[in-house]
């Protein structure tokens, strides 16, 4: 009797740790970084004069406003070369994403959507290993004075890259008021 018992307290442990490991969600097919904090550092290669122009959100989602913004200030007429530096200040001490997308080069890619498109030019001067665009270290050159917008999306594209912004999925994205006088 006792068997009997120890038998059936044995099939249900084994049935309820089943059935509890089928509701997991199933792994994601790639790894995820945490980025909550963009920085554009830009050196103007006239002046050699650099700013960093920050975008700060914890949350990760579009819908939410970022928690600290600034606007992008170039001069007119005038070229930068661009380094974009991504944190995740969620930890402490914060802790350098831009390491990381580099060695993963091959699955990531920066967008940079610029409205209006004449707003400057831009040159994607970073590639992965198979000789696609990364985009973390670019030339941005401009010319009259305008105002207007600049949106910088990470994606993450593992096994899928192929240099355009389709495949994937986004890893962070930030929008920049752009002002060039």
């Amino acid at each position: 009797m006792k068997i009997g018992i120890l038998t059936i307290i044995v099939c249900l442990t084994l049935g309820c740790t089943a059935l509890l490991d089928s509701c997991k969600p199933d792994a994601l097919p790639y790894n995820t970084e945490t980025i909550t904090t963009m920085k554009v550092v830009a050196r103007n290669l006239s002046t050699n004069a650099v700013d960093t122009f920050v975008y700060i959100n914890y949350n990760e989602t579009r819908s939410n406003p970022p928690f600290y913004l600034d606007t992008i200030r170039l001069s007119a007429n005038s070229s930068y070369a661009i380094q974009v530096l991504l944190l995740n200040q969620t930890t402490n001490p914060t802790i350098t994403m831009t390491d990381t997308i580099i060695a993963r080069a091959s699955n990531h890619l920066m967008i940079y959507n610029i409205d209006p498109t004449g707003l400057f030019s831009l040159k994607i001067l970073d590639k992965d290993p198979q000789g696609l665009p990364l985009g973390l270290s670019a030339s941005w050159t401009t010319t009259g004075t305008r105002n207007g917008w600049l949106r910088m999306i990470l994606r993450q594209q593992p096994g899928n890259k192929n240099g355009t912004d389709t495949p994937g999925n986004t890893n962070f994205e930030a929008d920049f008021p752009v002002v060039v006088r």
